[in-house]
């Protein structure tokens, strides 16, 4: 089954059956209330595809699709994954370097139960788990934070700014990313502005940590294409 785009008032969507593999948010315009705005980029991995869109419908009423189920999102036939971005061997070795490896649940500054390279969903108090493991939940962990990014960020930025972002998300979530200064001046393309948000956010528990620090100093780098590695 090939892939198709569905446009509605709130984003727009590459589908596959009755469900969307990828969605690209919109936003009120700044300049013009009675737009709407949207970050492209993300739709050149959707024609890269083997399976690329071939047509488009549009419905600005009705109820939002639903994300393709879980299962159904491995690629079969070695066609490429439906997500437009993934993080650079920068960005994994930095978020390794600071996350570090654990094997066995622990509580990390703020009490979160946590396992593997900084896992918290779903982990248990005693729960172990092997290096592969890890491996697997860091995956599964970087393709969330990545989606977040690719629909969070409305203008072009290069791969070290990507994997920065990925780093930092993962730290902080989504959420935060989402209503975060830094990202409000990424998206009017105040890039320096943005990177001096990162030294920021140095805190958990209400408390400036030397970790926190050095990492966010180590995005910083990553995202204006300096070294990274004096930080770690």
């Amino acid at each position: 089954m090939g892939t198709w785009i569905k446009e509605t008032d709130k984003a727009i969507y590459l589908m596959q059956g009755g469900y969307y593999i990828s969605k690209i948010s919109k936003y009120p315009s700044k300049s013009n209330p009675n737009e709407k705005v949207l970050n492209i980029s993300g739709m050149k991995s959707w024609f890269s595809r083997g399976d690329s869109p071939r047509g488009m419908t549009v419905s600005q009423s009705g109820p939002e699709p639903k994300p393709i189920p879980r299962q159904a999102t491995t690629p079969s036939n070695n066609q490429p994954s439906s997500s437009s971005r993934q993080t650079n061997a920068s960005g994994v070795s930095l978020i390794k370097s600071f996350e570090g490896l654990r094997l066995k649940a622990y509580q990390d500054a703020v009490g979160v139960w946590t396992i593997g390279y900084g896992t918290t969903r779903g982990v248990r108090p005693g729960q172990e788990i092997s290096e592969a493991q890890a491996e697997a939940l860091l995956k599964t962990d970087l393709n969330r934070f990545e989606n977040a990014i690719n629909q969070a960020v409305r203008v072009s930025i290069n791969d070290n700014q990507f994997a920065a972002l990925v780093s930092f998300t993962y730290n902080v979530g989504a959420g935060a990313l989402r209503s975060s200064t830094l990202l409000r001046k990424l998206n009017r393309r105040d890039i320096y502005g943005a990177a001096n948000e990162f030294p920021r956010w140095n805190r958990a528990g209400g408390r400036v940590l030397a970790g926190l620090t050095r990492r966010r100093n180590a995005e910083r780098a990553l995202f204006l294409g300096q070294d990274y590695r004096r930080f770690l």
